[in-house]
């Protein structure tokens, strides 16, 4: 008896096993290329959303492959379908600052569906998810990339109560899962970075990915296999090490130049490089001068300006930020620009207001103070330290005309503040603060500790009393070496761009970089919903 009751409970066992494993048969479809009804800058998205798409269908346990060429009809369609299910081709339209994407699809039978989506430009990202989420729930008959990304947990943060929904980017679900296209990583690269810089560097309208190293320069791009490949590289200089590097149109022709600050380790005195990089082939745009040299968008305008500052062998920046004026094929300090004290030409940037401008310096001990009015009057200093770069010139403090005591004497270091970025992100006219927020345990014991295991990138707002958080990321694995905002991989979507640097071994040795993007999709921010920020009160960074 009791064997015969073992007997039928295997055998209902192994019926319900067969009963999942045949539900759970994933079924599988060929991606084809779109049509593109746009400007020719546009053609990108021919292959850009149908591999955006591919990420969310896979996101639901379906299982794709890309087709070789467009088709415009079925039956063209049907000629591709080979051995899968379903067969998927579309268009995309652009008219203006809108998109509209139609998706169709046929089966072995020749059974037809097709389904329509309309949205802006910077929520392309929006609108292919909502195409991914119809076909995944009316072909597929499952929970599409769309349902599932109403739960999970978001990586950025707009309040930590859990009582709104994500700030930017509602993709950002599957914390760690790559295949959503919510998070999209580079492969390792050799070498710690140092700086990172995202723009149109070559004139081909699209926007390449500059990795700054201790001696190097290289130039990348984003292919369609997900990796990053190399353009072109170069040795700035061998004996002077690489402290900071800006982007911005130098000569006017279209293509971004690269603005990049290196110092000679023993002494610190600076010398600055100007390179081009149209055409894939690096040029020098101008000689290279024994300034500190960086961009800052200065008011009214809020143009990139090119700046610079001279050396002092006890201050290590010498009194005076000017905007530089290129003479004899090289660039020479200008007109001065007025600034409180402490401010260079790395730690600053003005924050625009409908109520005034709010200049924001980071301090030598990275924390942040804003200063107002014409007088510049400091109206508050944050308790919390950011930035958290690694590199770092040291320098001997000592009095005018009395020396320094190498052997008794300590160094101190300052190091290289990251980019302070200001931005209207989805244009709803209030700016933020995109800035590192570095997190360790042991940076609180030791100052000079700059191996931050992780981090966070906060956007910050003036509140008319103090610098507050509006959104923030999850925290970041690996220590955060710079922070960018472009398209990254030129899909049409904005991107908060992060370089990291990391260890395979438990020192600090072997340091590699990596980059990480996040598309912020704008067409799922409410301007009229206030921030949450009861969670968000600054304390002290001990």
């Amino acid at each position: 008896m009791k064997f015969a009751m073992k007997l039928a409970f295997a055998a209902c066992l192994m019926l319900v096993m067969g009963l999942q494993a045949q539900a759970a048969q994933a079924k599988s479809f060929v991606l084809l290329p779109f049509e593109v009804h746009a400007p020719q800058n546009y053609s990108y998205l021919s292959k850009a959303v149908p591999s955006t798409l591919m990420g969310r269908l896979n996101a639901t346990g379906a299982t794709g492959t890309m087709g070789p060429r467009a088709a415009g009809s079925a039956a063209e369609a049907r000629k591709f379908i080979g051995g899968a299910d379903y067969a998927l081709w579309g268009t995309v339209s652009v008219m203006g600052n809108d998109c509209t994407i139609v998706l169709n699809s046929v089966d072995k039978k020749g059974s037809t569906w097709s389904s329509t989506a309309q949205g802006p430009m910077s929520g392309l990202n929006a609108t292919v998810q909502r195409l991914a989420g119809a076909f995944s729930s009316e072909v597929l008959g499952v929970a599409g990339a769309a349902a599932a990304s109403r739960g999970g947990r978001s990586d950025i943060i707009r309040n930590e109560t859990g009582q709104q929904g994500s700030y930017l980017n509602p993709q950002f679900r599957y914390q760690g899962n790559s295949a959503d296209g919510s998070r999209i990583r580079s492969q390792r690269l050799k070498d710690e970075m140092v700086d990172m810089a995202v723009a149109d560097f070559n004139g081909d309208g699209r926007n390449e990915i500059a990795i700054l190293h201790d001696h190097r320069l290289v130039i990348y791009k984003w292919g369609n296999d997900g990796r990053l490949g190399k353009l072109g590289e170069i040795t700035i200089s061998r004996s002077n090490l690489n402290f900071s590097m800006r982007a911005m149109d130098l000569n006017r022709d279209g293509a971004k130049d690269l603005v990049v600050a290196t110092f000679e380790e023993e002494s610190n005195r600076p010398y600055t490089y100007f390179y081009g990089f149209r055409g894939n082939k690096f040029t020098e745009v101008a000689k290279r001068c024994s300034y500190f040299a960086s961009v800052i968008n200065l008011p009214p305008s809020y143009q990139p300006t090119l700046v610079g500052q001279g050396w002092d062998s006890i201050k290590l920046f010498a009194p005076g930020v000017h905007m530089m004026v290129k003479q004899n094929g090289t660039y020479a300090l200008g007109q001065r620009i007025t600034l409180p004290s402490g401010a260079n030409v790395f730690n600053v940037a003005w924050i625009p207001g409908k109520k005034g401008d709010q200049l924001v310096m980071l301090t030598d001990d990275e924390r942040l103070k804003i200063f107002q009015g014409a007088n510049q009057t400091l109206i508050h200093t944050t308790m919390e330290r950011f930035s958290g770069s690694a590199t770092g010139m040291e320098h001997y403090k000592g009095m005018p005309g009395l020396g320094v005591d190498r052997n008794y004497q300590m160094p101190s270091k300052y190091f290289a503040p990251m980019r302070l970025i200001v931005a209207d992100i989805g244009h709803t006219g209030e700016y933020t603060l995109l800035i590192n927020k570095p997190i360790s345990t042991a940076a609180q014991i030791f100052d000079r500790y700059r191996y931050f295991p992780q981090g966070e990138v906060h956007a910050l707002f003036w509140d008319g009393v103090g610098l507050a958080l509006k959104w923030k990321t999850r925290r970041i694995r690996g220590s955060v070496a710079a922070v960018d905002l472009a398209d990254f991989n030129n899909d049409g979507v904005l991107d908060l761009v992060v370089g990291l640097n990391t260890s395979p071994d438990l020192g600090v040795g072997s340091r590699q970089c990596i980059v990480t993007a996040y598309p912020l999709d704008v067409s799922q921010m409410d301007p009229n919903t206030p921030a949450d920020l009861s969670d968000f009160e600054v304390t002290p960074n001990y």
